[in-house]
């Protein structure tokens, strides 16, 4: 039970993360996740206990607009062009032409100690990189 409740934190932690980031690239509000997906896991959540009659057909309805635009939004419609209040354009064009998310190169911050030094050998982060 705890090794559930760790990893489930754990993912929840990384799905509003990741989720969060998306809609600021979308120069949208992280408040955004609770009409697009928590109202509708909530009428999911409780569906099966509401009465199956008629007048239920438009909290369904609402609900399945919402998870749709919310999916539109996070998984189908590309980000932002330029800066928006939330931060510069991660895929905009430096000065010299590249991206800066392309242009990373891992191996200027990466340094190979040998097996007998002190940490362990293997890769390290070069320090002040």
């Amino acid at each position: 039970m705890v090794l559930k409740a760790f990893g489930l934190s754990l993912f929840l932690w990384i799905y509003l993360a990741t989720a969060i980031k998306r809609l600021h690239d979308r120069d949208r509000s992280g408040w955004w996740l609770v009409p697009f997906f928590f109202l509708p896991g909530l009428y999911n959540q409780f569906s099966d206990l509401l009465p199956n009659s008629t007048w239920m057909l438009p909290f369904w309805l609402v609900a399945s607009i919402l998870w749709l635009w919310g999916f539109v939004e996070m998984f189908i419609v590309s980000g932002s062009v330029g800066d928006n209040r939330f931060g510069p354009d991660p895929l905009a064009k430096t000065e010299d032409g590249s991206s800066p998310a392309k242009s990373w190169d891992q191996q200027s911050e990466l340094e190979l100690v040998p097996p007998s030094a002190s940490p362990p050998g293997g890769m390290h982060v070069k320090r002040g990189a």
